[in-house]
């Protein structure tokens, strides 16, 4: 018995079997629900490398498996990123209505977690990237129910990510063939390049970012908004573990500022995609661009970012969670989602459209939102560094938080118009007002958050 049996092979084989009781949606839910809870609760108790009884029998659950010479690891270490993705997983399955979102999403998007955790484990790390192929064909299914082609931003992520998978491949191969100590800096510096480019394409950094609003304006809102939050999370850690593990790529190299300069361009221009956005779906567009920018830099700060980046993540699922889950039940009470149909929709629906008021300016960093406190620490740790990338961080703030202003404008409108039409079933009204309440107790007691994610920090960096 092994833990990447437990958590990736075991969840795997459920989601696959899943498939087969579509119809069921609310069985496949709580039965979702419940196999969820497991998993994370095992995350949790299950002790790893020591003997324990179960039931009748003594068991050792070690730490790797070998599948065809390649080891897939999950120590005593990871087990902060199993419980998160696990946990992130059963959030999203909780604020799910059946009735408004495809029924494959429960075990696609089970699978899509397994894959994130298949890549964040494997060894020599470089294979990662392959997974990142497959969880974004699963993804592309997820975005395109039966019976409708994909969108074009969808076609367009597939194509980023496959070329991304293909450069970092290429970049390890190439850089398998150079001795760091011979001092063959002209290859090395090649095989950076390339790995480099192959991380621009799966983190979507500028300018191969094009997909993401295309993905947010014409796909089902909640289906984007889950991608969005678990897709780039899982890069993030496998492109942390990459840079940590990778021997070949550690040692001596500045990559400090490529991060810090890759963070600005995004974060400003997420800043100003949201001064200019009239739809509501490219507003949260707008918002993941630049939480990509927010997310690189924390990154940058190494050992004294990773916390900042886990209160981000936790923010982010928060966040998104109400945001996706009032606009999807929103969109069954106008026509479309820009804002002009949107007008005076906070009249008609004021539960509603107060979780994608709470959810947009908690990522936009205003103050008493659970964002503010996370985004302060991020700028205090930037403040050492040159004041160009603390005056791109106030001003692209400033322009998250305008966006949010003109949608406060457009959602109060004065639309002259009355609807009886009652949209959300009472639980999901109450879950957007618990929602909002946490997000309000956030950016009180951020002290919370931080100590979860300075454990988390210090467990993965084994401080």
């Amino acid at each position: 018995m092994n833990t990447p049996l437990i958590w990736i092979l075991l969840p795997m084989l459920a989601a696959g079997t899943s498939l087969f009781f579509l119809r069921y949606r609310y069985i496949l839910r709580w039965s979702g629900l419940g196999f969820g809870l497991i998993l994370v609760v095992s995350g949790l108790v299950l002790p790893i490398n020591e003997v324990f009884k179960f039931l009748f029998w003594e068991v050792k659950l070690s730490e790797q498996l070998l599948i065809f010479g390649r080891r897939f690891i999950l120590s005593g270490a990871d087990r902060p990123i199993v419980i998160l993705l696990f946990s992130l997983w059963l959030f999203w399955l909780l604020i799910m209505d059946p009735k408004l979102v495809p029924a494959q999403f429960i075990p696609l998007s089970l699978a899509g977690i397994c894959l994130i955790l298949t890549a964040y484990s494997v060894e020599p790390i470089f294979y990662g990237a392959l997974f990142f192929a497959f969880l974004a064909l699963i993804y592309v299914v997820l975005l395109s129910p039966p019976g409708k082609e994909p969108t074009p931003g969808v076609l367009r992520f597939l194509i980023f990510q496959i070329l991304g998978m293909l450069f970092i491949l290429f970049a390890a191969w190439l850089a398998s063939w150079i001795d760091l100590n011979s001092g063959n800096q002209v290859m090395l510096a090649r095989s950076l390049l390339i790995l480099a480019l192959g991380f621009s394409f799966l983190l979507s950094i500028f300018p191969f970012i094009s997909w993401i609003s295309m993905v947010s304006e014409r796909n089902h809102p909640f289906l984007s908004g889950y991608i969005f939050n678990t897709y780039f999370l899982g890069v993030f850690l496998f492109g942390t573990r990459f840079i940590l593990e990778g021997g070949w790529i550690g040692q001596g190299l500045n990559i400090q500022l490529p991060f810090q300069l890759a963070g600005v361009i995004m974060l400003s221009y997420g800043g100003l995609m949201a001064i200019f956005s009239k739809h509501l779906g490219r507003l949260m567009g707008a918002v993941i661009i630049a939480e990509i920018g927010r997310s690189l830099l924390a990154i940058s700060l190494f050992q004294a970012g990773f916390p900042i980046y886990f209160g981000m993540v936790i923010l982010q699922s928060i966040s998104l969670g109400v945001w996706s889950i009032s606009l999807t039940q929103l969109q069954q009470g106008i026509q479309d989602l820009d804002f002009q149909s949107a007008d005076g929709a906070a009249r008609l629906w004021p539960v509603i459209t107060s979780g994608l008021l709470l959810g947009y300016f908690a990522l936009a960093g205003v103050p008493l939102l659970g964002g503010f406190p996370i985004y302060w620490a991020l700028g205090s740790g930037l403040s050492y560094y040159p004041l160009w990338i603390n005056s791109i961080f106030v001003l692209s703030t400033l322009g998250l938080v305008y966006g949010g202003l003109r949608l406060l404008g457009v959602l109060t409108k004065n639309a002259g118009e009355e609807s009886i039409l009652i949209l959300a079933a009472p639980f999901y009204r109450y879950l957007i007002l618990g929602l909002n309440v946490l997000l309000v107790l956030i950016g009180f007691l951020p002290q919370l958050i931080f100590r979860l994610t300075r454990t988390i920090s210090d467990l993965l960096l084994g401080s």
